[in-house]
């Protein structure tokens, strides 16, 4: 598992979380110009709790 720096996707359509870790795919499927720095107040994703809980 690899963390890196919180980030989450500023399309309206994407869930509300933040991910920080590298091995997630929903994080992974976000494109760069749509990642967002920080975790925008938002819930951490599931997938990423379940990867490093």
């Amino acid at each position: 598992m690899t963390k890196v720096a919180a980030f989450h996707s500023k399309r309206p359509n994407d869930r509300n979380v933040y991910h920080d870790t590298k091995e997630c795919t929903e994080g992974d499927n976000i494109e760069s110009y749509n990642r967002v720095s920080g975790t925008g107040g938002r819930p951490r994703c599931d997938h990423c709790s379940r990867i490093d809980p």
